[in-house]
């Protein structure tokens, strides 16, 4: 199992890396002040528990697989590596990606059942910052899920082959 890394995984983990790092920093600088006729209001990532959730979990997933390029191809690290990814998919796609998405929709919709008024009307900027982040992660989400299910096929393909 010596030699060098598929090139795809190189660029598959590489597209994770750049997405995840720029849904990250992208979720992490953003905020919008309003000054009205008798309020300030301000909007910042960190005043929502999805989004910061969402912001830490994108920074982990950026790190663990810049961390990955480096390992080489006939490590016995692999064998980890592969119940890792899958973790780290159910982290980044199933519970941050969901409820950053669902905050998302309730600050841009509002909850009219518990009197919410949507946010993105007052702080639109702010709300085009968020809409990217999660654009972007979704896209790393994509590509880290990709290679995750063809690490599983290669990995389970050959036991299913002799039955």
């Amino acid at each position: 199992m010596g030699g060098n890394k598929p090139i795809l995984t190189i660029i598959m983990r590489g597209t994770a890396v750049v997405s995840l790092l720029v849904a990250a920093i992208v979720m992490f600088v953003s905020y919008q002040k309003v000054e009205a006729e008798s309020y300030i209001f301000e909007a910042k990532y960190n005043l929502w528990t999805g989004f910061m959730f969402y912001a830490i979990v994108s920074s982990i997933g950026c790190i663990y697989n810049f961390g990955i390029l480096f390992i080489p191809s006939g490590s016995q690290l692999w064998k980890t590596i592969i119940l890792l990814d899958v973790i780290l998919n159910i982290l980044v796609g199933a519970t941050s990606l969901g409820a950053a998405w669902q905050t998302y929709f309730l600050v841009k919709d509002g909850n009219i059942y518990v009197g919410w008024a949507p946010l993105c009307g007052v702080v639109p900027h702010f709300c085009s910052k968020i809409l990217a982040s999660l654009i972007t992660s979704t896209l790393g989400f994509s590509s880290t899920f990709a290679l995750l299910m063809c690490t599983l096929h290669v990995g389970v393909d050959p036991f299913l082959a002799d039955s």
